[in-house]
Formats: C-alpha cells, structure tokens, sequence
C-alpha cells in the first residue's frame, strides 16, 4: 500500500495547499505533512547510523549520528 514517489509528491503538494487555504478540516494535511517531516528525519538517524556501522566506528560518524537522533527527537 505504499505509495509511489509521484503519488507521494502530488500528496504533499495537495497537503500544503489545504493547509494554505485552511481547507483541513480534519487535520489530514497537518498529520501528512507532520509525518512526513518525522519520516525524514527518522531516515537521517538511519543513514547515520548506517555510516557510522560502515565506517569502522569513527568519531565524526558518532557525532553525525548523536546530531541526527538529537534532530529526529
């Protein structure tokens, strides 16, 4: 069920436009665009940690993956 990029895309777009408009009725478009934010910060603190696994365990990896968790909170 998940959806393409492009449907994605044309979701958030339409998302912001309600919110601009104050046609969110339902607080659907807050919700999308909220968790869409949450979700790319979430994907940072992975690609981060994914860096830091790979990279033998550095510090400046460390510190990149401390500042992406600290963000995503």
């Amino acid at each position: 069920m998940k959806p393409t990029d492009a449907e994605l895309e044309i979701a958030i777009i339409a998302a912001e436009r309600m919110r601009e408009t104050g046609t969110d009725e339902h607080h659907l478009a807050k919700s999308l665009l909220y968790l869409y934010q949450r979700l790319d910060k979430v994907e940072k603190v992975l690609s981060a940690a994914e860096h830091y696994l790979h990279s033998g365990r550095e510090e400046s990896q460390y510190d990149a993956l401390v500042r992406a968790i600290e963000a995503a909170r």
